[in-house]
């Protein structure tokens, strides 16, 4: 069928029961709405969470051993080195 324009109004509501009913319905939106908002924003916050937790991963990763691990590990290797050497 083609299209056809013409000068018909479309209203609705044309007893007290149609403004009613809008009025429940857009109630209705308005609560899932805000629902929705809020999931929106739950969401946002644990996607924010999870990326700050893989950024320190990454930057720890990254970095590698520390300067005291390192330290550490150099001091233990020399006190053993002068320990087996007193003895020989």
């Amino acid at each position: 069928m083609a299209y056809q324009r013409n000068n018909l109004v479309s209203r609705s509501g044309y007893s007290g029961v149609g403004d009613l009913w809008d009025t429940i319905s857009d109630a209705g939106g308005a609560v899932l709405k805000i629902y929705g908002s809020q999931q929106q924003a739950q969401g946002a916050a644990a996607a924010t969470a999870q990326a700050n937790r893989d950024l320190t991963t990454a930057l720890m990763a990254r970095q590698g051993i520390s300067m005291t691990t390192v330290a550490l590990i150099g001091g233990a290797g020399l006190a053993a080195y002068l320990l087996l050497r007193k003895k020989d």
